[in-house]
C-alpha cells in the first residue's frame, strides 16, 4: 500500500480531487494535513520513506522549494524506515547516499534505489537499522550535548 501523506499548499488543493480520483482504483491512500500522531503510526508501519521537495525545481533561483531541513526524514528514520529522498536542500546534510538512505536527482535514479530495497530485504534491514541509528544525531540530548560543548568553549 502506498501512503501519500503530508501537507498541502493552498496553491495545489484544487489538484487534490483529481488525484484522488486517479488513486481510486488503486491500494494508495491520500491523507493530507494530517495530525502528528497519525504520521508516527503510519512512520511505524512504512519500510521506505520517500521526500521530493526540490525535484523539478530551479533551486539556483528559488532555493527555498527544496527540504530546508528534513525533519520529517530524520522522523521516519527514528522508527527505521530507510529514506530515498531527494538530493538537494538539507537532506544532503542527513543522508549518506547508500548508506543509511538513498539520495536522488532523477525519476530514473529514485525508481532504482527504491526497487534495490524492494528486492532486497538484507540491504532494507541493514539501511534500516543504520537509518534509525542515525536519527538519533539528531536528538535533543545530543543538540543540549552539542551546544554545553560549545559553551564551554
Amino acid at each position: 500500500k502506498l501512503v501519500l501523506l503530508g501537507g498541502i499548499a493552498p496553491e495545489h488543493e484544487k489538484e487534490l480531487p483529481g488525484l484522488k480520483k486517479l488513486a481510486e482504483d488503486y491500494p494508495i491512500e491520500i491523507i493530507t494535513n494530517g495530525k502528528f500522531e497519525d504520521l508516527k503510526k503510519y512512520y511505524a508501519k512504512a519500510k521506505i520513506y520517500w521526500h521530493a521537495a526540490g525535484f523539478g525545481e530551479n533551486l539556483d533561483e528559488f532555493p527555498e522549494k527544496a527540504e530546508h531541513f528534513g525533519i520529517s526524514t530524520v522522523e521516519a528514520m527514528s522508527v527505521g524506515c530507510v529514506p530515498v529522498v531527494f538530493n538537494g536542500g538539507g537532506q544532503m546534510e542527513i543522508i549518506s547516499d547508500g548508506k543509511e538512505g538513498f539520495l536522488w536527482t532523477t525519476k530514473n535514479g529514485w525508481k532504482e534505489k527504491t526497487f534495490s530495497l524492494i528486492n532486497d530485504d538484507k540491504l532494507l534491514e541493514k539501511m534500516s537499522q543504520l537509518a534509525e541509528e542515525k536519527s538519533k544525531d539528531f536528538s535533543k540530548k545530543k543538540f543540549c550535548d552539542e551546544l554545553e560543548k560549545i559553551c564551554a568553549s
